[in-house]
């Protein structure tokens, strides 16, 4: 056994490297899987091949949202990550033997992996990047075996003639990444004139490659020297990634010419390095705040509406984003008008946040609209998103939520193109093909449980987009159009309660006669509460059916809030839940002067 580790204890740890990166995937930061394959539609057919090997880098490119699509199930998408990593790190120790590297310093071999594993922590880093640094040290590994097995500078002089431009068309500027290996590699072994100037010819054919390209290209130099697909947004090329390929480039070298000492203190140095990237520095690399958001968008995405109320029990929301989809989840288990205030709340933008244009934000407010009947904001939200994508790919969630959208206004013309886009994609050809089927069907259409409810729901009178200046007249007409839109009514409501309208709230509370409750929901059973006590002493006088916690917590509450505004017992539960403290006490709450006013009251 002890023979069978010592022999294949470097692949052991490998496999290791490959395991942690799948179990880091698959489970804590699964959302980001999703996240990158929703905003990426891969089509089997020529035009699309054709499209991406255009460019340089377009071979890597295809092959990434080839393997991309496979997010889709997050653990595929894991399990492509692992194996992506594996053999990075893999190739990066083969490279590093092949130059002379001693076995000791085999464990130096995981650095360049987790550099970049810590460089995906920034979400809008493409797996084109991992694939196209594989093609670079495959190729590293060809330039020394022909080293190896040739004599004199012709055979690599044809090589890197040949390579080059292929390289470079075929994965994109980490051709730089293999001509700088190049470089130090024949600086390492021949420590000649001659040698530097058969160097310093290879790296300037490979920039000249480049800049002829850019003849050809409508792209600015800065693209094709840093790579056109290795990073969402193009003007921009993070330093990191420059690191990265720098690190990739000159790591076979550095290794091969560390000396061999059997120290335990370096082994332990080792372990130490390994071990600071490998948790702290990984750790350190994905922000908190920003994937809270990509899992609240992917547990929308999922439905998973009791995980978000979760998620928001342990950790409360507090982005306009995290917390409309808190109160969207709220509705869907129609327990928005009860539990309202048991979550953070900042007004009226924890509905309906304001529209911003990038390719996040406006998903789940997409989906609010979308859900509550008003089709066209859904529509239009969500193509505002998919063209907001900044490397200007389509997205096959975005374009699904668009297609529901048409085939419920009726248009079955737009539908029919879009659904044919997807009939070449993987995971959305099945529901493509269903969809083709139906628009054949108006009745299907009426009878589909969606589709025949939001019709029912949406406006019908007039085809306009409804005002985020004036979104209580909106729902209002929504409810309005059909009075079985409890959606519409709680949203209504809970909109007038965040904009501490208690007037329009007295207004509207009545229409909830409509709606099939078999109780008044506790947050307006609060503000009925303390409305009646401003004109009247006795509450058994109250004409509301309120049950008696309810009516318990709110005269507590209101008792101890006269006594003293600043009591401490007010941010506790139950009293901090009630309605009466948004009113009163959280920053969201009415003016200084309305405060006076209910203090003056009670």
């Amino acid at each position: 056994m002890k023979k069978l580790i010592s022999k294949y204890w470097t692949w052991a740890l490998s496999l290791l490297l490959g395991v942690s990166v799948y179990l880091f995937w698959a489970y804590p930061y699964k959302s980001v899987l999703s996240y990158q394959e929703q905003y990426q539609l891969f089509l089997f057919g020529e035009d699309y091949f054709l499209e991406r090997i255009s460019l340089p880098g377009g071979l890597a490119d295809y092959i990434a949202e080839f393997l991309t699509q496979f997010y889709y199930i997050p653990v595929f998408g894991a399990a492509i990550l692992g194996v992506v990593f594996f053999c990075l790190q893999r190739l990066t120790w083969v490279v590093s033997r092949r130059c002379g590297a001693d076995i000791q310093w085999f464990r130096l071999s995981f650095v360049p992996a987790l550099i970049l594993w810590m460089y995906m922590g920034d979400e809008n880093v493409l797996l084109c990047f991992a694939i196209s640094l594989l093609a670079a040290l495959e190729f590293m590994l060809h330039y020394i075996i022909v080293c190896d097995h040739t004599k004199g500078y012709a055979a690599k002089a044809l090589y890197i003639l040949l390579c080059v431009p292929l390289v470079y068309w075929l994965f994109g500027a980490n051709v730089l990444t293999f001509i700088g290996f190049v470089a130090f590699y024949e600086l390492k072994r021949e420590k000649s004139l001659s040698n530097l100037s058969l160097t310093s010819q290879f790296v300037l054919y490979t920039l000249l490659t480049i800049l002829v390209s850019s003849y050809y290209l409508q792209y600015p130099l800065f693209r094709l020297y840093g790579g056109i697909n290795y990073y969402r947004y193009p003007a921009y090329i993070p330093f990191l990634q420059i690191t990265t390929m720098v690190l990739f480039a000159v790591f076979p070298i550095l290794t091969s010419v560390l000396p061999k000492m059997k120290m335990r203190i370096l082994e332990i140095t080792e372990i130490a390095i390994i071990a600071v990237l490998g948790f702290y520095g990984v750790k350190a690399s994905f922000n908190p705040q920003k994937y809270d958001l990509i899992e609240y968008d992917y547990l929308v995405r999922g439905e998973q509406w009791n995980k978000i109320i979760i998620k928001a029990k342990q950790k409360p929301a507090d982005t306009p984003m995290s917390v409309s989809i808190v109160n969207l989840a709220l509705s869907q288990r129609e327990e928005l008008a009860d539990r309202l205030f048991e979550f953070y709340q900042n007004g009226a933008e924890g509905l309906f946040p304001s529209f911003t244009r990038d390719m996040v934000s406006p998903v789940p407010t997409s989906e609010i609209f979308y859900r509550l009947g008003m089709i066209n904001d859904a529509e239009r939200y969500a193509f505002e998103a998919q063209e907001a994508i900044p490397n200007y790919r389509k997205s096959g969630r975005l374009t699904k939520r668009i297609i529901d959208c048409e085939i419920i206004n009726g248009n079955y013309g737009v539908a029919r193109k879009h659904l044919k886009r997807l009939q070449k994609s993987m995971y959305y050809d099945t529901w493509a093909e269903n969809r083709l089927v139906m628009l054949k069907d108006e009745k299907a259409i009426n009878a589909d449980p969606v589709y025949g409810k939001l019709r029912a729901f949406r406006e019908k009178k007039q085809d306009f987009l409804f005002s985020d200046q004036e979104m209580d007249q909106m729902l209002g007409l929504l409810l309005t159009g059909n009075m079985e839109n409890k959606m519409a009514y709680e949203y209504l409501i809970s909109y007038e309660l965040l904009q501490k309208d208690l007037d329009r709230f007295m207004e509207y509370y009545p229409l909830g006669q409509y709606i099939s409750y078999n109780h008044i929901p506790k947050a307006i059973q609060e503000i009925l509460i303390g409305n009646w006590m401003k004109t009247h002493s006795n509450p058994s006088s109250i004409p509301y059916s309120v049950d008696s916690s309810t009516l318990n917590t709110t005269l507590n509450f209101m008792s101890l809030y006269t006594k003293n505004p600043n009591s401490p017992d007010l941010n506790l539960v139950p009293y901090v839940n009630n309605a009466w403290h948004y009113m009163l006490i959280s920053n969201s709450g009415m003016e200084k002067k309305e405060k006076e006013k209910m203090k003056d009251i009670y």
